[in-house]
């Protein structure tokens, strides 16, 4: 049966109950509050969540004092042509794994998704991940990038207090998408569709990302 090119790949972590959150936060926690099964004429649920669960976008707030909040973000940065980068296998991220794309093919693509691969098992947060290594967010945007994704829980260290990649970045004007599932793209360009729910003041907001050739 030939691919369907329409074909949509769900590149989010899926939010329930239990899934590993960044350690300290806000656990993910689903809620019945009315039940068919319990005589209610609908059902209905309550969600509590860090905005940083699951697939989820910084706000510049987030990380800056006078960022914007997530409403503020224009949305056409999060719909378009992304490239997924195959960085399996590396501890460090670094422009070398554009070698052999040219600025112009790098702007084509304007939403740089990395694929690492290094968050291993779903069911438990990792202690350790690959970075940007400095001078790249800088790079990129010199490239035209505006929008990095990363398959694991940030651009920055666990234990980071000054998020010196955050900072970066947002110096860079490139916003960032974190916690991605890439497992199932393979490296190349697709169409992105992230957006972020519409919550006035945020400082990040989950998206249902997906993919499309």
């Amino acid at each position: 049966m030939p691919t369907d090119p329409n074909r949509l790949i769900d590149v989010s972590r899926p939010l329930l109950s239990g899934a590993p959150h960044w350690p300290g936060d806000t656990p993910t926690e689903l809620v019945p509050t009315a039940r068919m099964a319990d005589g209610s004429s609908c059902n209905v649920g309550r969600l509590s969540l860090s905005l940083h669960n699951g697939t989820h976008v910084d706000a510049p707030y987030h990380y800056a004092r006078r960022g914007v909040t997530m409403e503020k973000v224009p949305l056409e940065i999060f719909v378009g042509p992304a490239r997924v980068v195959d960085a399996r296998g590396g501890g460090v991220l670094t422009a070398s794994l554009f070698a052999e794309l040219s600025p112009g093919e790098i702007a084509a693509a304007p939403r740089i998704l990395f694929r690492t691969d290094a968050w291993e098992d779903p069911a438990v947060f990792p202690a350790t991940w690959p970075l940007l290594e400095p001078g790249l967010a800088r790079w990129l945007a010199e490239r035209g990038v505006c929008l990095i994704g990363v398959d694991v829980p940030s651009v920055d260290a666990l234990k980071s207090r000054e998020l010196p990649r955050h900072q970066e970045l947002h110096e860079a004007g490139v916003i960032i998408l974190e916690n991605l599932d890439l497992r199932g793209a393979e490296p190349g360009v697709y169409e992105l569709l992230a957006l972020p729910l519409a919550v006035v003041g945020a400082d990040a907001s989950p998206v249902r990302a997906v993919l499309r050739r």
